[in-house]
């Protein structure tokens, strides 16, 4: 965390899901699938998110949690 109680690259929680750890990265690139089921094919850039986020590292857990808030 940072001054400012900002999380950092790496920084790590637990995982609301599976238990495991959650990392966070500032530029997470990260594919919306529910905006995806509702916007034409030729809309990819609605649907890619660039930005902060929390990524599990359980690769069977595929949970993500998409901003900055600690």
């Amino acid at each position: 965390m940072n001054v400012f109680g900002r999380p950092t690259d790496g920084d790590t929680k637990r995982c609301p899901q599976c238990r495991d750890m959650l990392v966070f990265g500032s530029r997470y690139v990260v594919l919306a699938v529910g905006m995806a089921l509702t916007r034409k094919a030729s809309d990819v850039a609605d649907r890619v998110h660039r930005g902060p986020g929390w990524v599990c590292r359980n690769g069977g857990c595929d949970y993500r949690e998409l901003g900055g808030d600690a």
